[in-house]
């Protein structure tokens, strides 16, 4: 299979794990949920009696599946099979870049590309992620196990060392930053292509305007990463901040040492194994974890004190 920038590749459904648990056949889950993702993102879970028959009838199910006895069930499973379609699939046919033999700056910008069309090609799926994010109907962040976990941060971060390791890439960039700045762009013709098109006359749909987005999305994160900028942060962008249902962030386990939360504690993450190899990598605030705790207790900002430290693994909120 192949695919064009004005023609996106239909990617293989991935679903999610609990997809088998509501009793129906893979192709009628499929067509549940594709049916129902539109009416989710506008409606949320206030869904009266006929319309959980609609969907029943659209999906040749029967409306007494247990799936449609509860909205609020719907619309979790729903979330689920959306990052499922955001989420690049173990296999992809049309994948032609090996991101593990790739030189880094191709294999970003592949794994930029992919995400780029998954969400051109499930705008529906974005619709109802934004809108959990503006209302928070299933709580997401205070409740472990609605969502599964994903692979895309751990995916990036192994192009990231690889970029690191052979000096492609500057330092200081965490896998989370670079998703961040992705999931920023990719967005941007479901969040405010319609008003964007009314004020400033680009329409994100044209055939054109789709191909110069998905070029201008890989350029600026290749960007990113490859120039000399001078920075300022200590080991990345963002920082952990805890959840219930997540723990600590990727780039917290793999790029920095921080404080955290009083409610947690602090803690210690792990560096990558390319900066503990390479000395001229190593930042100030890494340094000094390893001296002594400074006796005047003027310790630079992001140090922690030796004693204050617990390794992430014990943490009671880490998988």
């Amino acid at each position: 299979m192949t695919s064009t920038p004005n023609s996106p590749a239909q990617p293989p459904v991935s679903l999610p794990t609990t997809w088998s648990d509501w009793g129906l056949s893979e192709e009628q889950y499929v067509e549940l949920m594709n049916f129902a993702l539109p009416v989710l993102a506008r409606s949320g879970i206030e869904l009266g009696e006929p319309v959980l028959q609609d969907l029943a009838k659209a999906a040749r199910i029967e409306p007494t599946a247990r799936i449609l006895q509860d909205p609020r069930q719907l619309y979790e499973e729903a979330l689920r099979f959306s990052f499922r379609q955001l989420w690049p699939a173990e296999q992809q046919p049309e994948d032609t870049c090996d991101l593990d033999e790739a030189i880094p700056a191709d294999a970003l910008r592949a794994l930029v590309i992919g995400t780029y069309r998954r969400y051109r090609a499930h705008p529906d799926a974005v619709r109802l992620i934004i809108i959990e994010n503006l209302f928070s109907i299933a709580d997401v962040a205070q409740r472990p196990g609605v969502l599964e976990e994903s692979p895309v941060a751990l995916q990036m971060d192994r192009v990231l060392m690889r970029g690191h390791d052979v000096g492609a890439f500057r330092e200081r960039v965490s896998a989370e930053d670079l998703y961040i700045v992705i999931l920023s762009l990719s967005v941007f013709p479901m969040a405010s292509g319609s008003t964007f098109h009314s004020l400033y006359g680009m329409n994100a749909t044209d055939e054109v305007n789709t191909a110069g987005l998905e070029a201008l999305v890989a350029d600026t994160v290749v960007a990113f990463v490859t120039t000399n900028m001078p920075t300022s942060q200590a080991s990345s962008y963002t920082h952990s901040s805890l959840s219930p249902s997540v723990g600590s962030s990727v780039a917290a386990r793999l790029y920095s040492r921080e404080s955290l939360p009083s409610s947690v504690g602090r803690h210690r993450a792990s560096f990558l194994s390319s900066s503990s190899s390479t000395s001229s990598t190593t930042t100030p605030q890494a340094t000094s974890q390893n001296s002594s705790p400074d006796p005047a207790g003027s310790a630079a900002e992001g140090d922690v004190a030796t004693e204050d430290l617990v390794d992430l693994d014990d943490h009671p909120y880490e998988d």
